[in-house]
C-alpha cells in the first residue's frame, strides 16, 4: 500500500499546516537540518557547505516513483564528477530503517533514503508529492529549484519522453554560477499526507514536553546555559529551541531511535513532541492559557541523582591554570577499607565542569597499582564525561574493592582562560552482600589511528568474547573529529546483530549506554566497533583539519575505543 494518500486528504491537512508555518518558495531561506539515514548514517545540510548543490528526491515504494528513479539515476550519473550530493528523502513519517533498508536492498537503490520522521524538515521545505526533488543551496540554505525532474513527470503532462530535462538545467545554472532559471515545476505524484496541526496548548501540551525532555539540565544550577523557569524564558529562547531540534543538537548525545527502549536513561524526544514544539515555535511561542505551570514548577537540583551514597570519597582539590596543555593527572587515593567491599553503582560530582573533562576510576589492590590489572578493567568501576555522571551494573553484580586498597584515579583537566580550583566527589554505592557475578570491563580499540587531513576514514576495531558472557554496557569513545560510532556483534554461526548505532557522536556529551536486560554472548562471538573521523574542515568542531590525526592523550589528538562491560555466564543460564 501506498504511504501517500489522496489529493483530498492533503488539501485538508495543508489547510491546518498553513496556520502554523509557511513551505519554502524557491530561493527561500531554510533552516539548516539534520536527518539519519536508512543506513543509520547522519547527514547535516551545514556539513555540505564545500558542496555546489544537495538535490533530494522524494522516494515512496510505489511502481510510479520506482519509474522516476530510472530519471533521477540518469541525472545523478550526469553530474557525478561535480560538486552536487544526492540523497533521497522519505517524508511519510511512516517509514522505519529497517524497511528501508528491505526497500532498498529490493530495489538496488544506491542513494541514502533520508528519514524525515517528524516531517518538520520537509513542511519547511515545501514537499509535496513523491517523485519530486528539491535542490538546495547548502551555503546560503536556500531553495534554488523545486519540481519535477523533467516534463515527463510535469503535473498535467503526458509526455512520453523527456524533452525538457528541468532538474539537470537547475544544476547547470547553479554550477555555472547563475540564477536558476525555472525554479519551480509543478510535479504529478502521490501527494504527501502530513500530520494536521491542531491548537496547541502551551500549558497542556508544551510544558509536559519541557519537563520531561528539558528541565533536568535547564534548571537554575543545571548544566545547560538557561534555565526554563517560566514561559518568557522559553519564548525568548524558542529560535534557539527550534534549531537545536532541527540539527538534532538537542536532546544531547541522541543515538538511533530503533535503539532507544533497549537502554537506561537515553536522552530522546518523540516524534509527536517534536512536531508539537515546532508547530508551537513556528505561531510564535505562545501562551493564550492564562497561566504558566512552568513558572510554578520547582525542580529539584540533587547532588546525588542516584540516592545517598554508602561511601564519599573527596577527591583531592586540583589547582587548574588558566591556560595551558594539562597532561593526565593519575591520582592513587586509598579507601581505608578494613575489609572486602562490593561496588553496585557509583556516581561522580564533578567540582568545576567548565575544566573537568573526564574522570576514571580504576581499583588497586593492598598490594599497590598493578599495570597490568588496570589495563584489563575496561573503564574501572566508571566513568564521568560530560553527559555521564552514573555508573550502574546490572541485577546481582558488582565490582570488588579490596582491603587495604582503593582508587587509581585518572583526571582529565582543559584549561578555559580562568584559573580554577576543581574539588571533584565520587560516591560509592555498596552491595550488602558479595553479588553473584563480578563486573568486567574491556573494550576493542586501535591505536594505530592515521587520517590525513582535510580527509574522513572509517576505522574498525574488534574482540573476542572467550567465554559465554553477558553485555552490559557499551560506550563509544573518540575527540572531536568522532562522526559516528556503531557497534555489532558477529556471533559464532557468522550472523551479524546491530546492537547499537550512534549516527551524530558528539565529544562534548560522551554517554555509555547500559542495557535493560543484558545481552547474552556465546562464547566466540566478536564485537564489531565501527567509527568515522572527520578531518575536514566541514567538520565545526575540527580544532585544525590541516593536522594529520594520530593516537594521543590531548582533545586534539585522537582516540578509538569502543568500552563495554559484561559478566561472565555461570553455566545456569
Amino acid at each position: 500500500m501506498s504511504k501517500f494518500q489522496t489529493v483530498a486528504r492533503i488539501l485538508a491537512t495543508s489547510v491546518l499546516f498553513s496556520a502554523v508555518a509557511l513551505p519554502a518558495a524557491a530561493a527561500d531561506r531554510i533552516s539548516d537540518f539534520s536527518l539519519i539515514d536508512h543506513n543509520g548514517k547522519f547527514f547535516q545540510l551545514s556539513r555540505h557547505a564545500d558542496q555546489d548543490a544537495v538535490v533530494l528526491f522524494v522516494h515512496d515504494d510505489t511502481r510510479a516513483v520506482r519509474k522516476a528513479i530510472e530519471d533521477y539515476d540518469a541525472v545523478v550519473a550526469q553530474f557525478a564528477d561535480q560538486k552536487v550530493a544526492f540523497y533521497m528523502i522519505d517524508a511519510s513519517a511512516d517509514g522505519s530503517r529497517a524497511e528501508l533498508s528491505k526497500v532498498a536492498s529490493k530495489n538496488a537503490l544506491t542513494l541514502p533514503i533520508l528519514m524525515d520522521d517528524s516531517q518538520i524538515v520537509s513542511e519547511e521545505l515545501g514537499l509535496t508529492k513523491a517523485s519530486e526533488v528539491v535542490v538546495l543551496d547548502p551555503k546560503a540554505k536556500t531553495v534554488v529549484y523545486r519540481g519535477a525532474i523533467n516534463d515527463t513527470l510535469e503535473e498535467g503532462s503526458k509526455a512520453r519522453r523527456a524533452s525538457k530535462p528541468y532538474l539537470a538545467d537547475a544544476l547547470t545554472d547553479v554550477l555555472a554560477g547563475n540564477e536558476v532559471a525555472v525554479a519551480s515545476v509543478p510535479a504529478k505524484g502521490d501527494a504527501i499526507a502530513f500530520a494536521g496541526a491542531s491548537a496547541i496548548s502551551y500549558a497542556k501540551d508544551i510544558v509536559p514536553i519541557l519537563e520531561a525532555r528539558c528541565v533536568t539540565c535547564h534548571q537554575e544550577g543545571g548544566i545547560a546555559p538557561f534555565a526554563m523557569s517560566n514561559h518568557q524564558m522559553v519564548q525568548g529562547w524558542s529560535p534557539m529551541i527550534r534549531e537545536v531540534l532541527y540539527t538534532k543538537r538537542m536532546p544531547p548525545g541522541q543515538i538511533d531511535k530503533q535503539y532507544v527502549n533497549d537502554f537506561h536513561d537515553v536522552n530522546h524526544i518523540t516524534v509527536a513532541e517534536a512536531q508539537t514544539l515546532v508547530h508551537w515555535i513556528d505561531d510564535g511561542a505562545k501562551n493564550t492559557d492564562g497561566t504558566d505551570p512552568l513558572a510554578e514548577f520547582s525542580p529539584v537540583l540533587k547532588k546525588w541523582n542516584y540516592g545517598e551514597p554508602d561511601m564519599v570519597l573527596q577527591i583531592p582539590a586540583q589547582q587548574i591554570p588558566a591556560t595551558g596543555v594539562q597532561d593526565y593527572r593519575n591520582l592513587q587515593v586509598p579507601l581505608n577499607l578494613d575489609k572486602d567491599v562490593w561496588v553496585k553503582a557509583v556516581e561522580f560530582v564533578p567540582g568545576d565542569t567548565t575544566v573537568l573533562h573526564h574522570i576514571i576510576a580504576f581499583a588497586y589492590g593492598p598490594n599497590g597499582v598493578s599495570e597490568f590489572e588496570v589495563l584489563n578493567q575496561g573503564i574501572g568501576l566508571g566513568a564521568y564525561a560530560p553527559g555521564n555522571a552514573v555508573n550502574t551494573y546490572p541485577e546481582n553484580s558488582g565490582f570488588p574493592l579490596k582491603a587495604g586498597g582503593g582508587l587509581l584515579l585518572q583526571m582529565h583537566y582543559t584549561t578555559s582562560g580562568k584559573e580554577t580550583e576543581d574539588a571533584s566527589e565520587i560516591g560509592l554505592y555498596l552491595w550488602d552482600e558479595p553479588p553473584a557475578r563480578q563486573v568486567l570491563g574491556g573494550s576493542a580499540a586501535d591505536l594505530e589511528i592515521n587520517v590525513p587531513p582535510f580527509s574522513t576514514k572509517e576505522m574498525v576495531a574488534t574482540k573476542k568474547f572467550r567465554k559465554d558472557s553477558y553485555l552490559t554496557m557499551l560506550g563509544p569513545h573518540m575527540h572531536y573529529r568522532g562522526y559516528d560510532a556503531n557497534f555489532k556483534l558477529v556471533y559464532p554461526d557468522g550472523k551479524t546483530e546491530e546492537i547499537l548505532n550512534v549516527p551524530n557522536y558528539q565529544f562534548n556529551w560522551q554517554k555509555v549506554y547500559d542495557f535493560k536486560d543484558p545481552k547474552f554472548i556465546p562464547a566466540g562471538t566478536e564485537m564489531v566497533f565501527t567509527g568515522s573521523f572527520d578531518n575536514t574542515e566541514m567538520n565545526p568542531f575540527n580544532p585544525d583539519p590541516s593536522q594529520t590525526l594520530s593516537w594521543g592523550e590531548q582533545t586534539w589528538q585522537e582516540m578509538f575505543f569502543g568500552f563495554f562491560r559484561y559478566v561472565e555466564a555461570d553455566g545456569s543460564d
